[in-house]
């Protein structure tokens, strides 16, 4: 009969459900034990069925055995279901071609709508049998191991008490395996460490770990009769029904203890000679390090003052001539514009002389902008304002610069509230954006963003300009640095190592993200 169109009278989506990802076969039948009404697929690897309509030709109530029942027996077993309700019992089948396996035979009846019908289960437990027998020949091999070890054992349960110990763990302690299966391992412990390995056997408790043979614990244990001798301890640990069991490896050390003793004298006696002669050595080792150490200073000093030097007479040669010649030029040229309608030519060279002087005086704002912070003479003034409304003003005062069809587009995000130094962050975003417009192409977008959350106060700069060489970003941040692709564009290389300076005196951090040709994203960080 297939299960599928099974007429049972109860719910068999429910009972197939329940079946049908089970290993267990599973099958219901009548009161009487002749029709079977429903069975789960387990048949085919259970019994090695293919055919389902063979195997319910072939199949009985109380299975395929190796060993049939007779009738009156069979009678007996059905009577015994009919009164107890239940039946169990382990049972050898025959699979289809003759394989045999050891299965349980469970049958239990129950009742539906005023009906008996009887469920019947067979579980494949040869898996089980064979691993009884593997646990049973382990077990001999570990008894064998134990009980023959040249090494002393002991078993100890979580309290500390001696379970097991082998013949040489009753040799080393002399105490009989009656009387040492009887004691904690405290007695084998010298009297005055009692209290300390108390807590020592606590605190492995809570933290297991197996210690091997060569990194154990070395300490003194003490014989039944009192002599006390040193002891190599290695532990290894394991569960048993949930239970902690810790197995203790124990070597005498004594003779290795005297060996060592003997060569740490001789080490002494040689050390002693050599004493002074370590000493005068190390004296003078220390005068020959300390020297180098002050020469090397000295040496490190000089070249960083030459490197600053000679950065800052490249760039004041260069930043200082631009402008004084854009002012000795125009000056010398108005002079020839002596005509009234010249005015227009006048006014031409006077811009460019406005221009220049006020580039100088940017530079030197750097200047003393520079020597303010390496003397440690930045006041700093944190007060309560609004950062959008402060960034959107800051940002107004710096539109007349823009190139040809640039554009800053600015955008905020979250709390507007924030607590820093405004002067300083007003010559941070000055620094960054104008950076952004020189370093930018027309018609490009300069985006700044802001955001305030409960943690950080973060502002960025990005732009569509040069990008900054990889080799040269660890560099960036230094004084009178600049990179490789803007030697061309006017600049001290001051203002990075300024702005990187006032971000860290507020607390902040600054870091720059670029690739060349695509332009730059500078971050700055400030905790609320």
């Amino acid at each position: 009969m297939n299960p599928a169109i099974s007429p049972i009278p109860f719910h068999a989506s429910m009972l197939q459900a329940w079946s049908a990802f089970s290993d267990e076969f599973i099958a219901v039948w009548d009161e009487e034990g002749n029709d079977l009404l429903y069975f789960n697929t387990a048949y085919i690897h259970l019994f090695g069925y293919v055919n389902q309509e063979t195997f319910i030709k072939e199949f009985s109530f109380l299975g395929f055995r190796k060993h049939r029942l007779d009738a009156e027996i069979a009678e007996l077993v059905l009577d015994t279901i009919k009164r107890n309700g239940h039946w169990s019992e382990e049972v050898l089948f025959v699979k289809q071609h003759g394989d045999i396996f050891l299965g349980r035979l469970d049958i239990s009846s129950f009742n539906f709508e005023g009906k008996t019908f009887h469920l019947q289960r067979v579980i494949n437990i040869d898996t089980q049998r064979v691993f009884s027998e593997n646990l049973f020949r382990e077990i001999k091999k570990f008894e064998a191991l134990f009980q023959y070890a040249t090494l002393p054992i002991l078993l100890v349960n979580k309290n500390g008490e001696i379970i097991l110990a082998n013949e040489q763990a009753t040799i080393l302690f002399e105490y009989s395996l009656e009387k040492i299966t009887k004691l904690k391992v405290e007695d084998l412990i010298p009297e005055r460490f009692k209290i300390r390995h108390h807590g020592h056997r606590a605190d492995y408790a809570k933290h297991r770990e197996n210690r091997p043979m060569g990194r154990g614990m070395e300490l003194l244990a003490v014989k039944h009769s009192g002599k006390e001798f040193p002891v190599e301890i290695s532990l290894g640990h394991y569960m048993i029904d949930e239970e902690p069991y810790v197995i203790t490896f124990i070597i005498d050390i004594t003779r290795r203890m005297e060996t060592e003793n003997t060569l740490r004298r001789q080490k002494a006696e040689v050390e002693k000679v050599n004493l002074e002669i370590e000493k005068l050595n190390e004296e003078l080792e220390q005068k020959v390090e300390e020297r180098t150490q002050k020469l090397t200073e000295a040496l490190s000093k000089e070249r960083e003052l030459s490197d600053l030097k000679s950065r800052f007479v490249s760039m004041a040669s260069h930043e200082f001539r631009t402008p004084l010649s854009t002012i000795l030029s125009s000056v010398s040229l108005i002079g020839k514009y002596t005509e009234s309608m010249e005015q227009d030519k006048r006014d031409k060279h006077i811009l460019r002389i406005r221009s220049a002087v006020s580039n100088l005086t940017d530079i030197l704002n750097e200047f003393l902008s520079l020597g303010k912070i390496e003397e440690g003479k930045v006041q700093l003034h944190f007060t309560d304002f609004n950062l959008k409304e402060q960034l959107q003003l800051i940002l107004s005062e710096i539109y007349p610069i823009l190139k040809e069809h640039q554009q800053i587009r600015y955008v905020h995000e979250g709390n507007t509230h924030a607590n820093l130094d405004l002067s300083l962050i007003r010559n941070i975003i000055i620094n960054l954006v104008s950076n952004a417009i020189k370093f930018s192409p027309t018609q490009s977008m300069i985006d700044v963003n802001s955001l305030v959350d409960k943690e950080h106060v973060v502002i960025t700069v990005k732009d569509e300009g040069l990008g900054i060489p990889e080799e040269d970003k660890k560099h960036l941040f230094e004084r009178f640095f600049r990179a490789n692709n803007v030697t061309n564009i006017q600049g001290t290389g001051l203002g990075l190592h300024i702005v990187s300076k006032y971000v860290e005196l507020m607390g902040g951090t600054i870091s720059v993200d670029s690739e060349l040709e695509k332009g730059t994203l500078f971050t700055l960080k400030f905790n609320v």
